[in-house]
């Protein structure tokens, strides 16, 4: 239990650490998406679909897309101070467009990813293949990706105990249909996030400070505290 709550609490969206020199096997890939594979998934569909992209030139153009989406609705929001585009993406941007320190570190990583992603051994693209929500009723978004990102995830969690890591990132859908003609995704399939898969430049990641479950659990009834204490996770 013990290891597991490492991995839990120390698996972290990896950025700045990506080792983009150091080649993943595909059968480590091929691994950590069977294990994401064992993760619960709506009415038993397997529903989702994963296109893992290495060829140099479609991971070029990939990230091509994905730096022209992270300037258009960060870089320049953020250099123009428009902080009602920049707060749609980001935690700590005040009414004047200025942002936090614990912000500025992340959108530093976020700068970096953003010129460098296609540099990644490998770009993972999970896809859903559930009723696309624009023409599905009520709960039809919900169910659509509530049946792909737990196994998003365990593939993250594969990934760290592999010593790889990666991000999960959202920037290239403002050019989805592109990004479907370039790899063949077709119509009915609704592509849900971009993955840079690499080893990591050390693996002693560490727990992020995050608000204590008093503050955003409530028992019974929303506003009602929460009891609990939260406890220590070292290993």
């Amino acid at each position: 239990m013990t290891e597991l709550n490492h991995v839990l609490t120390t698996t972290r969206s990896v950025r700045l650490r990506l080792d983009y020199d150091r080649p993943v096997p595909i059968e480590v890939v091929g691994e950590c998406l069977q294990l994401a594979l064992q993760a619960p998934t709506g009415g038993a569909a397997e529903d989702w679909r994963w296109v893992v992209v290495g060829d140099p030139a479609l991971k070029a153009e990939l990230a091509r897309l994905y730096l022209a989406a992270y300037t258009e609705y960060v870089h320049e929001p953020l250099k123009t101070r428009n902080s009602d585009i920049a707060k749609g993406r980001l935690g700590g941007v005040g009414p004047d467009g200025t942002v936090s320190e614990r912000t500025a570190r992340i959108l530093r990583g976020a700068e970096h990813l953003a010129h460098t992603i296609g540099r990644a051994p490998y770009l993972v693209i999970p896809c859903a293949t559930r009723p696309n929500p624009a023409t599905g009723g009520p709960g039809t978004n919900s169910a659509l990706y509530g049946s792909v990102y737990p196994a998003i995830w365990q593939f993250n969690l594969a990934l760290r105990a592999r010593g790889l890591g990666t991000c999960i990132t959202t920037l290239h859908l403002h050019h989805a249909d592109e990004v479907a003609s370039l790899l063949g995704i077709p119509p009915g399939a609704v592509q849900v996030t971009m993955l840079p898969v690499a080893y990591t430049r050390g693996t002693d990641f560490r727990p992020a400070v995050r608000r204590p479950v008093r503050e955003v659990a409530f028992l019974d009834r929303w506003g009602s505290p929460f009891p609990y204490q939260e406890v220590s996770w070292s290993r």
